[in-house]
């Protein structure tokens, strides 16, 4: 069967095909094409303590169960075949309701609502639905090597003096699952945290922010949530804050310039900033105008302009300001292009102005 998910067509024969094992139950909805089974989606869940309890056979139907109740979107109003690797389901239509509980008539008549046909596939036809059910013996590469976590907490003086201390941590020996290696841990609410030295926090926050490149606040909650070591949150804002790819993909910028600070001037009209403002409603043949603000005593000025040639602008700054207030020593503008012309820097050039 292929892995690749392929889309439903109203007129193709469907089956549903389900395993479930002492941990979980699985299913794969397909359809057929040209022949061939193509699968249109997956499906599997953890079986609960009670439902871990469940013998062979109340398993097996509580995973055609959960799977016509999860597909019964795609599955209500047409014909489909119920395929199971459990034999004595085939026969869970044709038996006496005497013989069975509660809970397996109420499965059976939600069932029996969608479809009754219900045929046995080998177990070793049965891939698919088998590995969905067993997805929790799926090994996960990690990105700690526990043996080498266990000797740096052995050797570790500062995490020795914590767990000899007296203090609300409780620490307790937890053994990896599948290896020969143990390692104090504590407890947040139900979930385990591991303890460790700073230098050992480098190994494993590349793969833990790699997820999804989440922000600071986020990783720090990732990694905290699982891990403790002194400064991990400073540690952890660092580390994102230096993530390449998220300085390169995302809009907003880690680091910031500090603000520009300007001296204090000794007299007024000293120092001037300049803008312009566009565009206004016509009033007099008027839509634009250049404001100034001497920095020393906040004057403003506003100078209304026909245009914003380069020639338009010194002239009106020079008759209005200049002539009025005298010649500053420096001007401040957003340099627009008005500002950086030639022409303007000639003008400011002359009368010893720096920009």
């Amino acid at each position: 069967m292929s892995t690749l998910l392929v889309y439903p067509s109203p007129d193709a024969r469907l089956s549903l095909t389900c395993d479930a094992s002492d941990r979980a139950l699985g299913s794969v909805l397909s359809q057929d094409e040209n022949g061939e089974w193509k699968p249109l989606a997956f499906f599997s869940r953890k079986l609960t303590p009670a439902e871990q309890r469940y013998n062979v056979y109340d398993r097996e139907l509580l995973a055609v169960y959960a799977s016509v109740r999860h597909f019964s979107y795609m599955l209500e109003g047409r014909n489909f075949t119920i395929y199971t690797d459990h034999k004595p389901l085939i026969y869970a239509f044709t038996q006496k309701h005497e013989k069975c509980s509660p809970r397996q008539i109420r499965h059976l008549d939600w069932i029996g609502q969608f479809s009754t046909d219900i045929r046995h596939i080998s177990g070793s036809l049965n891939v698919v639905a088998d590995s969905l059910s067993r997805i929790s013996e799926i090994e996960m590469p990690s990105p700690i090597d526990y043996k080498e976590f266990a000797k740096v907490q052995l050797s570790d003086e500062e995490f020795q003096l914590l767990k000899s201390c007296t203090n609300s941590l409780k620490f307790q020996l937890l053994k990896v699952p599948g290896m020969d290696t143990e390692f104090f841990v504590t407890y947040r609410l139900e979930d385990v945290v591991l303890l460790f030295r700073r230098s050992f926090a480098d190994g494993f926050l590349r793969p833990f922010h790699n997820l999804s490149h989440p922000g600071v606040k986020a990783t720090v909650k990732l990694v905290g949530d699982r891990f403790l070591w002194p400064g991990y949150k400073k540690q952890v804002a660092e580390w994102t804050h230096c993530c390449v790819p998220c300085q390169r993909g995302k809009i907003q910028c880690h680091t910031v310039s500090p603000l520009g600070t300007y001296p204090v001037p000794r007299h007024r009209f000293d120092h001037v900033h300049t803008d312009l403002v566009e565009p206004f409603p016509p009033s007099r043949g008027y839509t634009y105008a250049l404001t100034c603000v001497d920095r020393f005593s906040r004057w403003p000025e506003t100078i209304p302009l026909k245009d914003i040639k380069a020639e338009t602008v010194a002239f009106e700054f020079y008759a209005n300001w200049i002539a009025r207030f005298g010649v500053p020593e420096r001007l401040t503008s957003d340099q627009g292009r008005q500002f950086e012309s030639r022409l303007f820097r000639e003008f400011v050039r002359l009368l010893g102005v720096k920009v």
